[in-house]
């Protein structure tokens, strides 16, 4: 159904730019800035469902709670997460730029994580950005948000199980601590997104660009006035990205709230993202990679944003 049907739109889009803005200001800490990392790893075989309940079984004897959402940290703040195809994501906590030590331990920490679950599990685990003929591979988490992104992907004709099951990359977080902040920083993470050292392989970038046109690659924007405009058209693109349940784009469903449209955003894979937690602002181009090429990244990460603001 065309825009032009849905007269509300416009009052739509100037509520939740409103709504966002609050929300986010209230979020907003001052203080130093830190940083972070979600760094995932691909098995070198499919797994299955009950192979990742294997490998959960052993990260509480690796020093990782299981935490209630199903996920696990370890007393140091690196926290655990499986992806739909069994790939592994670490996660850390906040870090400051120059922290040097502690960025280096949590690497040691994931390596030596990764090379007792090949011991006790048989599962080697491998940072690169894709590996091929995971399509057909099982779906390895049963919670409904795969299941329906799974069933949109299978019904599309694109390449999003591919995208779901046979890539890896590496997210860089930025916090945000001030609204000021946010254009230069969003400016930056989409020039660096294209940037050799943070854009995605060509294999990786032609499966994301095949996988959902409603939801992946935000349209760069080319003037930016200020941070509610900047706002504006994040809240945009997602009213206009469809649904996973009901597969219209959501501004045409009804009886929706402000926060079942947060949720909806969660479900967008833009290359540069507002992630409401930090909050951050979330650089997704960067294919996973080898630990030493991912240390030069990293430095070469802070040291741009730091540049910046």
């Amino acid at each position: 159904m065309a825009e032009s049907c849905f007269p509300g739109l416009i009052d739509l889009e100037k509520e939740y730019t409103e709504k966002l803005f609050s929300q986010l200001s209230q979020a907003l800490v001052p203080g130093p800035l830190t940083y972070g990392f979600e760094y995932e790893f691909l098995p070198t075989r499919k797994l299955t469902p009950a192979k990742v309940e294997e490998l959960s079984s052993v990260l509480p004897k690796l020093g990782f709670k299981r935490l209630v959402d199903g996920s696990f940290k370890a007393i140091n703040g690196l926290h655990i997460t499986f992806e739909p195809g069994g790939q592994l994501e670490y996660g850390s906590p906040p870090l400051f730029g120059a922290d040097e030590e502690g960025f280096t331990d949590l690497l040691d920490h994931i390596a030596v994580t990764n090379q007792a679950l090949e011991e006790l599990c048989g599962v080697r685990y491998q940072a690169l950005d894709y590996r091929p003929g995971r399509a057909l591979a099982p779906l390895c988490l049963n919670g409904r948000r795969y299941r329906e992104m799974h069933s949109l992907f299978t019904d599309n004709g694109g390449r999003g199980r591919e995208m779901m099951k046979g890539t890896a990359s590496i997210h860089l977080h930025v916090r945000l601590r001030s609204s000021s902040e946010m254009v230069p920083l969003f400016r930056l993470l989409q020039k660096l997104s294209t940037d050799s050292d943070f854009a995605m392989s060509a294999a990786r970038r032609t499966i994301w660009d095949e996988t959902e046109s409603s939801r992946c690659r935000l349209p760069e924007i080319e003037e930016i006035k200020n941070e509610k405009a900047l706002l504006a058209h994040l809240v945009r693109y997602s009213l206009r990205a469809i649904d996973l349940s009901r597969r219209v784009p959501f501004y045409e469903l009804k009886r929706t709230s402000f926060a079942d449209f947060l949720v909806h955003m969660t479900t967008i894979f833009t290359d540069v993202r507002l992630n409401l937690k930090g909050p951050t602002f979330e650089l997704r181009t960067t294919d996973s990679m080898p630990a030493k090429d991912f240390v030069k990244r990293w430095r070469r990460f802070v040291e741009k944003v730091e540049q910046t603001i």
